[in-house]
């Protein structure tokens, strides 16, 4: 099921705020040359450095390691502790580890790309989002997923589980105040706000996976999204290959009624196409 913007708007009944209009500071990543953009994007410190990488041959001997004790020897192997047993969650030390758009950016701790989380079920994420930014209708394919709020006014979600239970589930939370998206849940979170917002994502699963709905529907023969979607006349003479590649990256812009309501331009040109 697709859900448009128009709807979200009309049934969450989004409330006003104070409007101001913000500088962008550009934070761009090479797949999307016009989409790497951050408002307000968290300072710098001593403590900040890009996370470490790792070789193909290092991950396979973490994986293949049979004890905790020997995994966790192993990764103390690589180098300092205070590389290889933390990881920033910023642009500036996760810059190749971006799923971006106009509407803010995410980064993602998970077992690939910092394997000390191999056998412990979990990874986290963290999301800036802009003014009126809006993470993308998604899946996670192999976690449950709480997300909290930790800077901002207040962000708009919402979820739908399955057949059966095909209610959207909508929520409203406040600063430091959490909510649970199912394992296999079509989820997205909105920031109704003229001021940005930063969420956290505790994921039940080192490897989570993420789905973009959108994306990935259109990702199908074009036949076949025709007949998923009854033949709608908006899509005569569209060729859904080139309509999927002007889709917004993850992080996109929101509801237009948040733009207006805070002096924002809304960019109808967000193409980002394929998202991590």
């Amino acid at each position: 099921m697709l859900f448009s913007l128009a709807t979200l708007t009309t049934g969450l009944g989004f409330t006003a705020a104070v409007p101001f209009v913000p500088e962008l500071y550009r934070r761009q990543e090479p797949n999307y040359p016009d989409n790497g953009t951050l408002v307000n994007p968290p300072n710098a410190t001593n403590l900040t450095r890009p996370n470490p990488t790792y070789t193909q041959e290092q991950l396979t001997q973490v994986k293949l390691a049979y004890t905790a004790v020997e995994r966790l020897t192993l990764i103390k192997s690589f180098g300092n502790t205070d590389d290889y047993f933390k990881f920033d969650l910023t642009p500036d030390g996760s810059h190749s580890n971006a799923a971006n758009g106009l509407g803010g950016q995410g980064y993602l701790a998970e077992v690939a790309n910092f394997p000390v989380l191999m056998g412990t079920g979990l990874s986290v994420a963290i999301g800036y989002l802009n003014p009126c930014g809006l993470d993308s209708i998604h899946i996670h394919n192999r976690a449950t997923e709480i997300v909290t709020l930790v800077s901002g006014k207040s962000l708009k979600t919402g979820f739908v589980l399955e057949d059966g239970f095909d209610l959207p589930v909508y929520t409203e939370i406040g600063l430091y105040q959490g909510t649970i998206r199912p394992q296999g849940s079509l989820h997205w979170e909105f920031n109704d706000n003229c001021e940005p917002a930063v969420f956290v994502a505790s994921l039940s699963n080192e490897d989570p996976g993420v789905s973009r709905t959108a994306q990935n529907f259109f990702i199908n023969p074009q036949d076949i999204v025709d007949a998923n979607l009854a033949y709608p006349s908006w899509l005569d003479n569209v060729n859904t290959t080139d309509y999927r590649a002007q889709l917004p990256a993850a992080f996109a812009q929101g509801a237009k009624a948040c733009y207006q309501r805070c002096g924002i331009t809304y960019d109808t040109n967000q193409a980002g196409g394929i998202t991590k």
